[in-house]
């Protein structure tokens, strides 16, 4: 963008809106809250302040952001709810709307992280991975879901990892949350578009706690210069403003760089009497995505998948 354009392009605001932030207590959620709440939205914190891991809990992590952005002249409040189950999804909306009468924006970002083999991970390993970064976003979004349909507008925003998206040894567990994510976003930018409420995801990278318990041997410091939780921060805002109309779209945010990320089709091979010699003869042609397409919904009238 040119300075020139940079100059016509208005301010955002986020006036009047209330914005919901999961696991704002602290690193990228944190940003998050702070932004908005710049830009004018009214924030609901939410953090249960767990460690890393997702254990113990510490309700003075969200209301340390609360009381930062309210000392800066915004309006903020603390939440503590468990977003990984049902009532403290509920919990957290409707304490937004007692308190602000309405939901504009909410954004699922609590997670959690570790590190471990998948030859070394339980189903039970997995379920912790996804009641948190599976299971919150769906209990959030359900509790969100009637207030936004009731007043026909809402921006819902999931998180991804590059984890999930491409792969991370070691992280199976985390990977396979993170990624079922996208399919969670896919149905409800469909079903919520009726509604006007637009969902799209982002897959952040920054310096967080959780890049130690992944095994990263960056230091914090060069970290956190590399890859600033406040860089990802603006896409945000442009997301939850009136200005953006996007939805099903999948969005790599960090050190100052923003670019969507699609599922694509190659051109492939076709045979009407497709053989597994058919197959291997034409290998070149399958593993291409040499003018590739974007493909839509899926058209439940030409058959299942």
């Amino acid at each position: 963008m040119s300075e020139e354009d940079s100059e016509m392009t208005e301010r955002i605001s986020l006036e009047g809106k209330v914005a919901v932030v999961t696991g704002a207590g602290r690193g990228l959620g944190r940003a998050y809250a702070e932004l908005l709440a710049e830009r004018g939205a009214r924030v609901v914190v939410n953090d249960l302040g767990t460690d890393v891991s997702g254990f113990g809990k510490d309700s003075t992590i969200a209301e340390q952001v609360a009381d930062l952005i309210r000392s800066r002249g915004g309006e903020a409040i603390a939440n503590d709810s468990d977003v990984s189950t049902p009532e403290g999804g509920s919990d957290l909306i409707t304490t937004t709307i007692e308190r602000f009468r309405r939901i504009d924006l909410l954004v699922n970002n609590a997670g959690i992280l570790g590190s471990q083999l998948f030859e070394d991970a339980t189903l039970d390993d997995f379920d912790h991975y996804w009641r948190v970064h599976l299971g919150g976003p769906v209990n959030a979004v359900r509790a969100a879901w009637p207030y936004m349909v009731a007043q026909r507008y809402g921006k819902i925003i999931l998180t991804t990892s590059v984890s999930g998206l491409f792969g991370l040894r070691g992280q199976a567990t985390y990977a396979a949350a993170k990624c079922a994510v996208v399919g969670l976003m896919r149905i409800l930018a469909l079903e919520g578009a009726e509604h006007g409420i637009l969902v799209n995801t982002i897959s952040p990278i920054a310096y967080t706690r959780m890049h130690p318990a992944a095994g990263s041997r960056l230091s914090e410091a060069d970290g956190r210069a590399a890859m600033p939780v406040e860089a990802v921060a603006p896409a945000i805002v442009w997301l939850a403003s009136d200005s953006c109309s996007e939805t099903n779209r999948i969005y790599n945010v960090g050190a100052g760089a923003i670019q969507r990320i699609a599922i694509v089709m190659g051109p492939g091979f076709y045979d009407p009497h497709l053989t597994p010699e058919s197959i291997a003869e034409n290998c070149a042609k399958v593993e291409s995505i040499e003018g590739f397409s974007e493909p839509g919904p899926f058209d439940p009238s030409i058959g299942d998948t």
